[in-house]
């Protein structure tokens, strides 16, 4: 009965995910409307409502274009897999009645993480396009250096628990929030989030005018479609982490989610104002800027632990 349970769980969450992923598509194509001074979409039903829907069939019927020196397994496999791994992220999230708590989520996290690089690398060179191994060696080695700082500021935030477990951070912050006494590092994590995301204003795997669409350019109809759902199902999963890094909100579901949806809406509003860096800014920001300071924070959080200095 309790797997059963767990199972059923599961199902709910993952098909919840799903329908997120189509609902945040029409958010940000209404932000970005507003933003630019039009109105998006909003001629399919009521104020575009069912656009996601329209938009998913149509890229679902659409016809599947295969590059004529590609490798075939590994181009029709790598999009799933894509998929498969963004899934994985999410089991590290507590089911309804609190039946599943992953001890080891932040480890279990980093894995999965790094795998997305493999990823990424297989969809890119089974296409054998030099469009996509372009946008393939600017988003991994992005991808990669942003990584190591991601996971260091992480680490200083397991210090302060104790814990590997996710679920730990609701308990420190019942009083206070780490967000109050940590500003510094949330805004680290959340530029390597935007980084490892490949989302504005670092978003040079697709860069327009020199590379089309990056990566996955060789790409369309149903491979097309799991890229896109699992670059939107990292993007949902960071809001989460950040949230209960944070604020400790895993427990409280509803205000959980509403930070998840305010961390959306972040990410769409900085794509909708800010302009794209430059590639070698973005490699000097992340290494002469943040992993230094993301390094002395865990040396001093190290040091802390040592000496006993925390409980």
């Amino acid at each position: 009965m309790f797997v059963f349970i767990m199972i059923v769980n599961f199902l709910f969450l993952f098909l919840m995910v799903f329908m997120s992923v189509a609902f945040f598509t029409l958010m940000e194509r209404k932000v970005l409307g507003y933003i630019q001074l039009r109105k998006g979409p909003n001629k399919f039903f009521i104020k575009g409502i069912f656009q996601p829907m329209g938009d998913g069939l149509k890229l679902f019927f659409k016809e599947v274009n295969y590059p004529s020196n590609m490798n075939f397994f590994i181009f029709m496999i790598s999009p799933l897999l894509g998929l498969l791994i963004s899934i994985f992220f999410w089991f590290v999230y507590p089911y309804i009645g609190m039946n599943y708590i992953m001890g080891f989520g932040l480890i279990y996290m980093f894995c999965c993480s790094s795998l997305m690089v493999y990823i990424f690398l297989m969809i890119s060179w089974s296409s054998n396009s030099n469009y996509s191994v372009l946008g393939m060696i600017r988003f991994i080695s992005q991808m990669i250096s942003y990584e190591v700082s991601m996971m260091i500021i992480i680490m200083n935030l397991m210090f302060l628990i104790n814990s590997f477990n996710l679920n730990d951070f609701y308990i420190y912050q019942i009083n206070m929030k780490f967000f109050f006494f940590l500003f510094l590092i949330f805004i680290l994590l959340l530029i390597s989030f935007l980084a490892e995301m490949n989302r504005s204003p670092f978003d040079f795997s697709e860069g327009e005018s020199e590379l089309v669409s990056g990566f996955n350019i060789e790409f369309s109809s149903l491979s097309f479609i799991f890229i896109f759902m699992s670059e939107y199902m990292s993007i949902m999963f960071m809001g989460m982490l950040l949230c209960e890094m944070f604020f400790g909100l895993m427990l409280n579901k509803f205000y959980l989610n509403i930070f998840i949806l305010m961390f959306m809406f972040l990410v769409i509003w900085l794509r909708g104002f800010l302009p794209r860096f430059r590639y070698d800014k973005l490699m000097y920001l992340i290494w002469k800027l943040i992993l230094p300071l993301s390094l002395f924070l865990f040396m001093f959080n190290f040091s802390m632990k040592l000496f006993n200095l925390y409980h």
